[in-house]
């Protein structure tokens, strides 16, 4: 395994990050993924950014709408953090959300759901579902066109954006950014990186612990229907070890008929899509992903 400079710097600087003062380890690992904002590079500028609350009979969920224009009946896609299903929020993705509404022109709506251990599955899942479903109902008021949306999302945000592609219809692409697809931690790249970087097989059993008691249903790769799934855009890096269940997902789009688009970056490592202000591949797979979604939202 060849470790670039700029990696190392993220990775160094990943493990400079220091919350020993912390003893919950749920809260310690939250606080620790918000201090890794300065890896996205600077904030940029966007045309504007609103937060709104969106007010369920149950529950409320907070959203983030990223406007690159004063354009109308702009393409929207809904995206969902990363973070192991326990932490992230609004503000670990704001810095590549930004770069991304500015790369493809689109508007980019970001989703707080709840997290676990607290709020295990199905919930998380059920405001991604209940947030992009609103979403579209309500696209006149937003200013977008509701039948030119996509979801997205990396890690465990890639798994969610799956979930959510599978229940709803109209969705016009996903895009998946190394996703947890696979709960069973068997492929090969699971034994090649079990000691990371960045994640870890004894990482990620606790990962899947905390979010569910039936990995089975939580898990995409098992779902038995995969021929409504929308055109999707799968990216993995090699260095990560969920790179073979994001290429085995795709595969099983594939027989499903879908339409994927695959791209695996050579030598990176898991969360790189975060880490642009560093790392150049970070870079360059935002304006991937803003390339593809222009082109499947036909910006």
């Amino acid at each position: 395994m060849e470790i670039l400079p700029q990696v190392q710097e993220v990775l160094t600087y990943i493990d400079s990050v220091e919350v020993t003062h912390i003893t919950d380890k749920i809260t310690a690992s939250r606080e620790s993924y918000e201090r890794l904002n300065p890896l996205a590079g600077e904030q940029e500028a966007v045309f504007s950014v609103e937060n709104k609350t969106l007010v369920f009979t149950d529950r409320e969920i907070n959203i983030r709408i990223y406007r690159p224009s004063s354009q109308t009946a702009l393409p929207a896609m809904v995206y969902f953090h990363g973070g192991g299903f326990s932490k992230g929020s609004l503000e670990t993705h704001d810095r590549p959300l930004r770069q991304l509404a500015n790369h493809s022109g689109i508007v980019i709506i970001a989703v707080d759901y709840r997290l676990a251990p607290e709020y295990q599955f199905p919930h998380g899942l059920n405001d991604c579902i209940d947030a992009t479903q609103w979403v579209m109902h309500h696209a006149a008021e937003l200013g977008i066109d509701g039948h030119r949306i996509a979801v997205g999302g990396d890690s465990a945000g890639g798994t969610l954006a799956a979930g959510v592609a599978g229940k709803l219809d109209n969705i016009t692409c996903q895009v998946l950014i190394y996703p947890a697809t696979d709960s069973s931690l068997q492929t090969p790249s699971w034994s090649e990186f079990a000691n990371g970087p960045v994640i870890t097989r004894e990482g990620l059993i606790e990962v899947w612990k905390n979010y569910t008691a039936d990995k089975i249903k939580a898990a995409p790769i098992y779902n038995k229907d995969l021929s409504g799934m929308p055109d999707t855009f799968i990216i993995t890096a090699e260095y990560d070890p969920l790179r073979d269940e994001g290429m085995a997902y795709a595969g099983k789009l594939r027989q499903a008929n879908v339409e994927v688009t695959e791209k695996m970056y050579p030598r990176m490592i898991h969360g790189f899509w975060q880490f642009g202000g560093v790392i150049d591949q970070g870079r360059e797979a935002i304006a991937d992903v803003a390339g593809y979604i222009r082109r499947k939202l036909g910006k």
